[in-house]
């Protein structure tokens, strides 16, 4: 079953222009650095996304450049592929959550995100939910095959 999600992924990302893959991960990127630090494997881990999702090396370094949010939010606009915005919201709430701390910030600017691509912020609030408790579901998991 993960394979295929990660499958169906790939597929959608592959339907985005090259500048909507970039602003993409552009926004992936900077909700990494939310908390004011990108360690060296968010770095890589978002480097290899971006080289995953055949961003050109050219251009990795626009990823990591500080943008206001304004304009960052323009270029959300630009991801007019539904999935892919769906998608997206459902994997900044992932790397949001992974550290066990939702922050305010966090939390703003995954909003923002999914309204500039036309994400009702029910539907952010809902794809939050389902992120919750699948983290919750994998959790249970592992304490019931005794992997922890």
């Amino acid at each position: 079953m993960k394979n295929s999600m990660l499958e169906n992924d790939m597929r959608i990302i592959s339907q985005l222009s090259e500048n909507q893959k970039v602003t993409f991960m552009k926004l992936f990127a900077r909700l990494a650095a939310a908390n004011g630090v990108v360690d060296d494997c968010e770095r890589d881990f978002i480097d290899d996304m971006a080289n995953r999702y055949g961003i050109p090396a050219a251009r990795i370094g626009e990823i990591w450049q500080k943008e206001d949010d304004k304009q960052l939010m323009k270029e959300a606009a630009g991801i007019d592929n539904r999935k892919a915005a769906l998608m997206l919201i459902k994997e900044m709430c992932i790397l949001a959550h992974a550290d066990d701390e939702l922050s305010d910030e966090e939390v703003l600017f995954i909003g923002q995100t999914g309204e500039a691509m036309g994400v009702a912020p029910a539907k952010v609030e809902e794809i939050s939910n389902w992120v919750i408790e699948r983290i919750i579901w994998q959790e249970k998991g592992r304490l019931i095959f005794e992997e922890v």
